[in-house]
């Protein structure tokens, strides 16, 4: 994106110092070396990076959480360890580094890739989807053969599954935006989502039975709230491995669909996989396609952001404006600073049913209308350079919204609520890539609404889950399926395409 200008050089022992300081687990033994992985060189990163922080340095500055996003990324996007060298799902391996390729010139699948995918948890009839964790996600006998497309040994190819059932008050749905859009590239292909959950969030799901939405709005009945999600990791049976004891974690990623015949200029600056696509219909299997990572949110609760949860979003670097001499990305021209008029983010209508597979589709021209902050972009070019010779090194931070830091000002209050006592560091936060056509608005103009199912209203802090996830399970009720519409037309509006002059005025405390 044209965001910044060449990244400077700049002193990285405070931020090394951080991330020895923040790491809250015991190191977990060294599995056996990898076989799959290959060792890249350049990144300078401490040799505990592949452990998730439990939670941000106490009374912490908005620097220390720019960093501690930094920190989860890093993490979460570790090479994951395969099974077939002893590792299980969300597992790191601590002896390869971020950035690995395997033997056949292939990534190695990110901690992330490994979570549990939504559509293994969120089943159709309300099936309890088990307690085992460890359940990868097998390609359907309809894909046809990967060939010789490059996968990392041990792992099965990305497999994107976009069918869904239609019984929850939120229908999955991983073309369309949380606007109710889609976004086509400048390519002509749609671009598509992803959503995982880590252990400890799937053990809390699984548990406590909200895999199913009757067993949500049975505890509401019962005691007037939920019970609380994971903060650290713990006090979960049977025991989470060392490596897994954080708090509930969600990931979701956005793709793009690259062409090797004619996008290997590109293809260097992209976290790729080869994989496939399930179309809506569940019948239609799309690939084996090389996917482009384009975006990445990071949804986490630590035992010290309860209140509101943490987020850390992360872009690549060419999602608006091409560097020059490389073809259009996402979007071209890109005009950051706010200097958009309404030709650009004009959201497309909702899609329903299965997308056309290639590349003739009419794009959408998308503009970046709110810069990354200047402290943002410091951190940035810190976490980059430690990145160099990965290719971690071609994404940034947007930026983090979390509590209300120590000192800061000023902080903004959120709907539905509007509680004074709960404040967070912005108002104005999206991902290009996620949230397309609601770039003047954040995360918690939908995440305040929360909930889960059968919760009451109106809305009260001890019911405000700040996930949807829990929106997604099953329930065939007649109330669940009224409900939908209102629900969704909480945060589903038509986006305008006028920009707010001053759009952080509208909640600032």
């Amino acid at each position: 994106m044209k965001r910044t200008s060449a990244i400077a050089r700049i002193v990285m022992v405070t931020v090394i110092a951080l991330l020895s300081g923040a790491l809250g687990c015991t190191k977990t033994p060294s599995p056996k070396p990898s076989v799959e992985a290959v060792q890249t060189t350049g990144p300078k990163l401490p040799t505990n990076a592949w452990q998730v922080p439990v939670d941000v340095n106490s009374n912490p500055t908005q620097n220390d959480y720019l960093n501690f996003g930094w920190q989860t990324m890093v993490a979460v996007s570790w090479p994951g360890l395969s099974s077939s060298s002893g590792g299980s799902l969300g597992q790191p391996d601590t002896n390869s580094t971020i950035g690995a390729t395997a033997s056949n010139g292939a990534l190695v699948p990110t901690v992330w890739e490994t979570y549990r995918n939504l559509s293994t948890v969120m089943l159709a009839n309300g099936t309890d989807p088990g307690q085992q964790w460890n359940q990868p996600i097998s390609v359907p006998g309809s894909c046809s053969a990967i060939g010789s497309n490059p996968v990392a040994p041990g792992f099965p190819p990305l497999f994107i599954d976009g069918s869904t059932f239609q019984q929850a008050p939120i229908v999955k749905d991983y073309i369309n935006q949380a606007t109710g859009n889609p976004l086509v590239d400048q390519e002509g292909w749609y671009t598509v989502t992803d959503i995982q959950i880590d252990q400890s969030e799937y053990a809390y799901i699984q548990q406590n039975g909200y895999f199913l939405g009757q067993n949500q709005a049975a505890a509401y009945q019962k005691s007037g709230h939920l019970q609380p999600f994971p903060r650290n990791g713990q006090g979960i049976t049977p025991p989470l491995p060392s490596y897994a004891q954080y708090g509930a974690l969600e990931v979701k990623s956005a793709w793009r669909v690259l062409e090797p015949s004619k996008d290997q200029q590109i293809i260097p600056r992209y976290f790729t996989q080869w994989g496939y696509f399930m179309q809506p219909d569940g019948k239609t299997c799309q690939g084996p396609t090389l996917f482009g990572l384009i975006g990445l949110h990071i949804l986490r609760l630590t035992p010290s952001t309860g209140a509101t949860w943490f987020w850390a979003s992360f872009e690549q670097v060419d999602n608006v404006s091409a560097p020059s001499g490389m073809p259009a990305t996402l979007a071209t021209p890109g005009t950051p600073n706010g200097n958009c008029t309404s030709q650009y983010n004009v959201a497309p209508k909702l899609v329903t049913g299965n997308i056309p597979w290639n590349s003739s589709n009419a794009a959408n021209n998308l503009c970046q209308v709110t810069t990354v902050p200047a402290g943002v972009q410091q951190v940035n070019q810190t976490w980059q350079q430690q990145l160099q010779g990965t290719v971690w090194q071609y994404y940034q931070m947007v930026n983090t919204l979390n509590p209300c830091a120590a000192g800061e000002s000023p902080c903004y209050i959120f709907p539905p609520i509007k509680d004074p006592t709960n404040t967070v560091d912005t108002a104005v936060f999206a991902n290009t890539a996620v949230e397309s056509y609601f770039q003047t608005h954040s995360c918690m103009d939908c995440h305040g609404f929360g909930t889960g199912q059968g919760a009451p209203q109106p809305l009260t802090a001890t019911n405000q889950i700040f996930t949807f996830v829990l929106q997604n399970a099953y329930n065939p009720s007649s109330s669940a399926k009224a409900s939908r519409h209102n629900f969704l037309s909480l945060f589903r509006k038509p986006p305008s395409s006028k920009l707010l002059a001053k759009p952080e005025d509208k909640y600032k405390k």
